[in-house]
């Protein structure tokens, strides 16, 4: 019997379909337990600065999307059950090695080997789930799928996370993580049956290695090959080139010229205690892991507190104290002295570091001065260089006068250092994005030579294509080491581009049309990254719960429990995920035969709908509403998505393109932190206006609606009979 097509009256699904569901919800839970305490162990229990945990989670995220879309071509080459055996066996061995280690670059290369894990295990669970559905369940199929993500989202860090660190231990967040990987090896091995093959699939012989990079790649570099295609036609083949290689000189010189500015948002005050001084920080960056640092410089009889989330300070006031009352010269009377460090002073602290001020630091000063401090505002100070090199020549001298203004006596040396060091980078992602379309590009061109060459010169001619485009990275000035390795790294993707099979246009439109269409999808990604940024910061400042904690602590006293409940920021993640756990399944029985495209459309405007809500009030009950539609919306939207593709993939690479579904993430997080943050400052902190922020958002959603409207009409084939 076809394993698609279960017997009449039983589950609508294979057993196959309910085992990777299984494997969605250890994975997922361990996964996003692991992340929500990931930083506060680095940071507290191992001692990791928090510049470093940034390198480590900025290298770890990246490596999540990128690797899926490798990942699901070699699935395709090799077999879904092998490849994930190598997932949950990664996955497993890096969440133990992290428990275990604790130096530095053994812990980074540990969540490096659950990061490769992680990003080979996405594409083959979704491609498996492809597999196992048609047109008649791919709805229902993908909506159960969506479920079961959110279920570990919610329980793990809810239940187990908890009960795990404060009873035993951190490491055992880890270990219990690598148990719940690790573990799905034993039903992968006895359980797990390779899903059917797509009839044009059955018979064809492998792939070469080349060819199944060929296969990886070919959809992102669709649009230089259309680009390639019509200057070729355009008799114009090297013109395209040439107006690249203008603008990417000319923007390369303009941003060596004129490098981004930076600054670096804080709030403090210094306290004179009887053992040594406590340093009070308010970071600007309230979206981190952990609530609070603690850095103490036992040289100096100094600690340094930075409360990333004061607002929340009396959540976790007894573990900040207890670590406080741990150093010698601050702590209860020890032979160090000292008095102790007090509730009702930490929350003096905090309301006493109230005022923001930002040192910016830019480059150009008028007169012909090195350099100058100027106040831009009540709380903006500007440092103006008239260089980069001006602040290693003159830097005692800058952080004397910087010292002179009270407001920046806590900023440290280190800080200051950053900020600048950041002002002047120069930009390098578009200048490598030139450099990949010129060497695009060229390969394209030299490709009938490379399959005319003998197998020996084949190899000459792919390792002398990495050799050049790497001498130019590891040539240009002012390029940290990570850039360069990882630049070098996504070289190696032009290779692919020597197997292409380049003529047959239609599939490289499609190709096209499909990464037009995750584009616009994209922006529905930016709202949602706003709950993990500017949702919590504008909780935190401007809702009041009070309706709410009355009266959930009402219906707790009228059942005999002691009402001491009170509603905080992480509830904007727990409202999302038990909206989606309550009604996705039933929302997915409701769409499961409608068109996708519409029905994303709804969910689109659904969420958008949720997100303009909080324009029109602060209330309590407002902003639930408003989150709570949101994820209705979101429930709609995006299991269907997911089932779009899976339905409308070739059905020989459906494991390539779900490796390309996470570019929505890529692009939604990194334009959504940055542009919401961005916004807040501007629209929140400097001019109080956060219905301004929610209406802009709300323009961006009904934007993205409008792009899938415009999507459906022109560029859907016309006339497909398809569920999609």
């Amino acid at each position: 019997m076809d394993e698609k097509q279960p017997q009449a009256g039983r589950s609508p699904f294979p057993r196959l379909y309910w085992l990777v569901v299984v494997f969605e919800f250890f994975e997922r839970g361990s996964y996003y337990g692991v992340m929500s305490v990931l930083s506060v162990y680095m940071t507290d229990v191992l001692g990791f600065a928090k510049q470093d945990v940034g390198l480590i989670k900025g290298t770890i995220q990246p490596l999540l999307y990128f690797l899926p879309i490798l990942a699901g071509a070699l699935a395709d080459r090799f077999g879904y059950r092998r490849m994930l055996m190598i997932a949950f066996s990664l996955l497993g061995t890096g969440y133990f090695l992290t428990s275990q280690m604790t130096s530095y670059g053994a812990v980074f290369l540990a969540l490096v080997v659950m990061g490769f894990g992680a990003g080979i295990f996405k594409p083959i669970i979704s491609g498996t789930i492809a597999r196992c559905t048609d047109e008649s369940n791919s709805t229902l199929g993908f909506g159960i799928f969506y479920w079961s993500i959110n279920l570990g989202a919610f329980v793990f860090p809810l239940v187990v996370v908890p009960l795990l660190r404060d009873n035993v231990g951190w490491e055992w967040v880890l270990i219990a993580a690598a148990i719940g990987t690790g573990a799905m090896l034993v039903p992968t091995i006895l359980a797990y049956r390779e899903p059917p093959r797509p009839d044009q699939a059955a018979g064809k012989p492998r792939a070469s290695l080349l060819q199944t990079l060929a296969n990886a790649f070919e959809i992102i570099y669709s649009p230089f090959i259309l680009l390639f295609h019509w200057a070729k036609v355009r008799r114009a083949r090297w013109a395209v080139p040439g107006v690249v290689l203008a603008g990417l000189l000319g923007y390369g010189g303009w941003s060596f010229l004129h490098p981004e500015g930076a600054s670096l948002a804080f709030s403090g005050r210094v306290y004179d205690l009887p053992g040594g001084r406590l340093v009070v920080e308010g970071e600007a960056n309230l979206c981190k892991a952990a609530p609070y640092a603690v850095e103490v410089n036992a040289d100096k009889a100094e600690v340094v507190v930075s409360l990333y989330d004061p607002g929340r300070l009396d959540s976790y006031a007894d573990a900040l104290l207890a670590e406080l009352n741990r150093v010698p010269f601050l702590g209860p009377a020890t032979d160090g002295g000292g008095e102790g460090v007090t509730l009702a002073d930490l929350r003096r602290f905090r309301d006493e570091a109230t005022t923001r001020t930002v040192l910016a630091v830019e480059f150009g000063t008028g007169g012909g001065r090195p350099f100058e401090l100027r106040n831009d505002g009540p709380n903006r100070v500007v440092l103006a260089l008239a260089d980069e090199d001006v602040w290693a020549s003159r830097r005692v001298e800058i952080l004397a006068a910087l010292r002179a203004d009270p407001r920046l006596a806590v900023l440290s040396d280190a800080a200051i250092a950053d900020v600048v060091g950041r002002a002047s980078a120069h930009p390098f992602v578009l200048t490598f994005i030139g450099l990949l379309f010129l060497a695009a590009l060229g390969v394209l061109q030299l490709a009938p030579r490379f399959r005319a060459a003998s197998s020996a010169d084949k190899l000459v001619w792919l390792l002398g294509t990495l050799a050049v485009f790497a001498g130019v990275l590891w040539l240009l000035p002012g390029l940290a080491l990570f850039t360069r390795i990882l630049c070098t790294v996504l070289g190696m993707t032009l290779l692919s581009l020597y197997a292409i099979e380049v003529d047959d246009l239609d599939r490289f439109r499609d190709h096209f049309r499909f990464l037009g269409m995750v584009a616009i999808y994209s922006g529905f990604w930016i709202l949602y990254f706003q709950m993990f940024d500017s949702v919590l910061w504008y909780v935190q400042a401007y809702v009041d719960p009070t309706g709410l904690n009355d009266a959930v602590n009402a219906g707790l006293q009228a059942l005999g429990f002691t009402g001491a409940w009170r509603f905080d920021v992480e509830g904007v993640t727990w409202i999302n995920a038990g909206t989606i756990i309550l009604l996705q399944l039933l929302v997915s029985f409701l769409v499961k035969n409608t068109r996708a495209l519409p029905t994303m459309i709804v969910g689109i405007a659904t969420a958008t709908a949720g997100m303009a809500l909080l324009a029109l009030s602060t209330g309590i009950w407002v902003f639930m509403a408003g989150i709570m539609l949101f994820s209705i919306g979101e429930m709609t939207a995006h299991p269907k998505f997911i089932s779009y593709v899976g339905q409308t993939a070739p059905k020989d690479r459906v494991a390539m393109y779900m490796g390309y579904l996470f570019l929505y993430g890529v692009i939604g997080s990194s334009i959504g932190a940055v542009l919401g943050a961005n916004l807040y400052v501007k629209f929140v902190d400097e001019r109080n206006q956060p219905r301004t922020l929610w209406l802009i958002f709300t323009a961006i959603g009904a934007a993205t609606v409008l792009g899938l409207l415009l999507y459906d009409k022109f560029v859907t084939p016309k006339g497909t009979s398809r569920e999609s």
